[in-house]
């Protein structure tokens, strides 16, 4: 892929990012489980400690001890001293002043300096759709990474980030990162950086973009001095303070299931890759959360026998045997759906007549209305009678658009339950 051709693919990435913000896309990150926020966090704290250690042991004995020593400073920094020079701040001045004095300390080296050349030619028209595909990954991974950080950013600031700002101010940026000729990103761990070393406003950001625009435009060979021991050992600090160690602690107590997703996401986030680790996440609490509400809801759905021995007030016959009644209380959805189906499935063939009471469903799911449609079918080839009553507003949109009520004769629906059982004892 030619420079013009990745520079159209990273405009195309900057312009959906800013379309899912202005469509509201974003705020549905918020339903991110936290068991999956302090999974990915924990690894991205270990992540750091376990490659700034290897590397330190890689640098020397000199560098590993100018590191250590500058841990230790950093933790016992004075608090008093610390309102008006940070720790880590103080580390790094301490650090560049010893690295003078010990000798074979590696030390950072000139940052490179100077503005991107913007992209002026264009590929042709045939790349552009073959731009898309590459777009839209680029634009959902920058997506979720960045709000996944903003929401961990939350979880320490106590604040509540908008998410389709954050999507349309990393869109724009993208899109000017293409027409720059330069690398699309997102958020960083730059942001919890100056959350933990004292930041506590959209001020602190703003110094950091200035410090890196100043070192980018000028100052860049002024820094080439700096220890890379002392920068090391401020970028472990801010990996040890990213580990949920009272969440860790949690763990005894907490039900297994919870705890195995949390486990299994920071090791996805160690030892593969941090993106992969967010969408294994998600799919892992879902799963975990849709055992939950399985028998939550079964214990809702169900809430009449089928077989019902006292369907009429008058003396039990065989008549009674014959007609059987399932009512639905909450909601309804792919969770317990199947498991449902399975329980009264079975049971259908034994009864001539079957109301399905809806009258205090709330909610019932595409899933759930597909499989409710097969029960029906099934209710059809064993010759049993379905009566249906109680159909509201809430609930007639997902049982309509999967043809449940096109299985059911007109004359088979009915509103009140006393009408359902009044038109089910006549049709024995």
């Amino acid at each position: 892929m030619t420079l013009p051709e990745l520079a159209v693919v990273i405009v195309m990435a900057g312009a959906i990012q800013i379309v899912l913000g202005l469509a509201g896309v974003g705020r549905y990150v918020s339903y991110m489980p936290h068991i999956v926020l302090t999974g990915f966090m924990s690894g991205i704290g270990v992540l750091l400690l376990w490659t700034q250690a290897e590397k330190l042991f890689h640098l020397g004995t000199s560098d590993l001890a100018l590191a250590v020593f500058c841990l230790a400073l950093i933790f016992l920094w004075p608090t008093r001293i610390g309102r008006f020079i940070p720790a880590p701040l103080a580390a790094v001045g301490i650090g560049w002043i010893g690295a003078l004095f010990i000798p074979d300390i590696h030390q950072l080296g000139p940052v490179p300096v100077g503005l991107p050349i913007p992209v002026i030619e264009l590929p042709s028209l045939d790349f552009l759709p073959k731009a898309v595909g590459p777009a839209v990954l680029i634009a959902l991974i920058s997506s979720v990474y960045t709000l996944m950080w903003s929401l961990i950013a939350d979880t320490f600031t106590g604040s509540r980030h908008n998410p389709n700002r954050e999507l349309f101010g990393v869109g724009l940026g993208n899109l000017a990162a293409g027409i720059a000729g330069v690398m699309p990103g997102g958020a960083t761990i730059a942001t919890m950086t100056a959350r933990r070393f004292g930041g506590k406003t959209v001020v602190a950001g703003i110094v950091c973009l200035v410090i890196v625009a100043a070192l980018i435009l000028r100052l860049g060979p002024h820094v080439a001095a700096l220890p890379l021991a002392a920068l090391s050992a401020i970028v472990m600090l801010v990996g040890w303070r990213m580990i949920e160690f009272s969440f860790l602690r949690k763990i005894p107590r907490m039900d297994p299931r919870y705890s195995t997703v949390m486990l299994l996401v920071m090791a996805v986030t160690i030892f593969v890759d941090p993106v992969f680790a967010i969408m294994f996440g998600v799919i892992a609490a879902n799963i975990v959360n849709a055992a939950q509400l399985e028998s939550l809801e079964l214990d809702s759905v169900i809430s009449t026998p089928l077989l019902d021995r006292t369907f009429s007030a008058e003396a039990p016959d065989d008549f009674t045997a014959r007609i059987g009644l399932v009512a639905f209380r909450g909601s309804f959805t792919v969770s317990s759906s199947r498991k449902l189906i399975a329980l009264i499935g079975a049971d259908i063939r034994d009864h001539d007549v079957v109301i399905f009471d809806l009258s205090r469903a709330t909610h019932v799911d595409d899933s759930a209305a597909h499989l409710l449609a097969q029960v029906i079918d099934r209710a059809k080839q064993t010759r049993t009678e379905i009566v249906v009553c109680g159909i509201n507003d809430r609930i007639h949109g997902p049982l309509f658009a999967f043809d449940v009520l096109d299985r059911i004769p007109d004359d088979r629906i009915v509103e009140t339950e006393k009408e359902a059982r009044d038109l089910a004892w006549s049709l024995l």
